[in-house]
Formats: structure tokens, C-alpha cells, sequence
């Protein structure tokens, strides 16, 4: 595999390769990233970089955007609520485990017992943040945001159709890695996470922070202008999540490979 990016070449050449690239995808709707390509043709920073296979000629740069296109509608078309969780294809230390017994002098039924449920939690929290995309897209899509599906965008998971907000969210506040950190400074990419905590009597409690989402949708919304406010709270996300579990069960796994 080759990383290759297209943010070194002039306008033109971008614009003729995605062209190209979409005569790929014929029957798809190409509404959304279309907006998103021309989004990221202001600031051409914002393409990411993408691997390619040895089959794929580096220099036809309609390469990238076949694949760049295949991400995004991979990520529309199963969207994460519809996936199957892939089975562990690490083993538990049973060191760990010894551990765990030991310490709180536990049998073996019950240090196995809780292994199975510590990774089924490990499991739903690997794909959280998706789920957490799903339905902000889901929820802000009549005010005019896009979400940037397949990191189609460099640090962005969701802009409104004008491109004056870049946002990125996580669930928590200290999700964020350093490179996803750097790539964010000197842009206008704003950054907003679901969970934060705050510290009452000694004891620590989680903190959300919808209504600052809330905020910035209402005030960079792009169509709709009529429609009342956005109104994202956590009993509705939750709400969401517990459609999405029982509609899908294989959605998390302790199943190994």
C-alpha cells in the first residue's frame, strides 16, 4: 500500500480526476459529497491522505477519488447501527485474570463470568463514537450539515453546506490523539465532545454537552432557517441506542477469532 494525497495539485486537475472517478459510481447520489468535495477544493489541506494498492497508478490522481468516493458511500450504505461486530482476534491475559482473583479472592466461575461481560463493554465501546455519528447526522442533516462519512475530510466529521463550520466531535474529552490534535490547529475546525465530567462532594459525575451543540448548529445553520431549534439532548441519543441494540444484537461480540 501507497499513502498518496491530492492537496499538492492545482484545482483543475482535482476537479477533472473526481469527475472521472465518480463515472465509476453511476447510480449513486452524489448530492452531499458533492458539496463536501467542494468544501475541501477551497483548502485542499482538507483531503486526506489515502493508501492505495500497488494496482493503483499514483500518478492518475482519479485513483484517489475512486477511492475517496468508495469510502464515503461504504460508510452511508451500512451505516454503523447496521453492522456486525468482528470477533477478538486477540486472546485475555490470563495474568489479568489471576490478578482480578486474587486481589478479591474471586472463583473462577465469577473471574470468567466477568470476562465475558469486560469484553462485551469493550466491544460496544469500540464502536460508540460511530453510533454517536449515526445519529448526530441523523438529527442536524435538515439544518444544513453534511456528515463527512469515511473521513473524507481530514479531522471533520461534519460540515454545513456552505463550509463555514468544520466540525469534529468525540464522545469524550480525552479521545483526541495528538495527530488528530496538530491537524486541527491553525484551521477553522471546531471541536466538540458528548461527555465531560464535574466533581460534586468528592464524587465525579458525567457532564453532556448537547446544548453547546445545540448552540452551534442553531447559529451555522445553511437551510431551514424556519425550522425550530435543534434540540439534542442524551435521553434522545440514548433513546437511539437502545432502538439500534435491540434491532441489532450482533452489534457488539465476545467472540474471538
Amino acid at each position: 500500500m501507497e499513502k498518496y494525497t491530492v492537496s499538492n495539485l492545482d484545482s483543475n486537475t482535482i476537479k477533472s480526476a473526481y469527475q472521472q472517478a465518480k463515472n465509476n459510481f453511476t447510480e449513486k447520489n452524489f448530492t452531499d459529497l458533492d458539496l463536501i468535495f467542494k468544501i475541501a477544493l477551497n483548502n485542499t489541506s482538507l483531503f486526506p491522505i489515502i493508501n492505495l494498492s500497488t494496482s493503483d497508478d499514483p500518478n492518475n490522481p482519479s485513483n484517489y477519488f475512486r477511492r475517496w468516493i468508495n469510502n464515503y458511500f461504504n460508510e452511508i450504505n451500512k451505516l454503523p447501527s447496521q453492522r456486525e461486530a468482528k470477533p477478538k482476534s486477540t486472546c485475555d491475559d490470563p495474568a489479568i485474570e489471576r490478578i482480578v482473583k486474587g486481589t478479591h479472592n474471586l472463583s473462577i466461575k465469577k473471574v470468567v463470568f466477568g470476562n465475558y461481560y469486560h469484553n462485551l463493554f469493550m466491544s460496544a465501546e469500540n464502536i460508540l463514537g460511530n453510533l454517536l455519528e449515526e445519529y448526530i447526522a441523523d438529527r442536524i442533516r435538515p439544518y444544513g450539515f453534511i456528515w463527512c462519512a469515511g473521513h473524507v475530510l481530514r479531522a471533520v466529521d461534519f460540515c454545513n453546506t456552505d463550509g463555514s463550520l468544520l466540525l469534529q466531535v468525540k464522545n469524550r474529552s480525552n479521545t483526541e490523539n495528538s495527530s488528530s490534535s496538530n491537524i486541527r490547529e491553525g484551521t477553522n475546525i471546531e471541536k466538540w465532545y458528548r461527555l465531560s465530567t464535574t466533581k460534586k462532594k468528592g464524587k465525579i459525575n458525567p457532564k453532556f454537552q448537547w446544548k453547546e451543540l445545540n448552540k452551534l448548529i442553531d447559529e451555522n445553520r445553511t437551510e431551514e432557517i424556519m425550522l425550530p431549534p435543534c434540540q439534542m439532548t442524551e435521553d434522545d441519543y440514548e433513546n437511539f441506542l437502545d432502538t439500534v441494540a435491540k434491532n441489532n444484537p450482533k452489534l457488539i461480540t465476545n467472540q474471538y477469532n
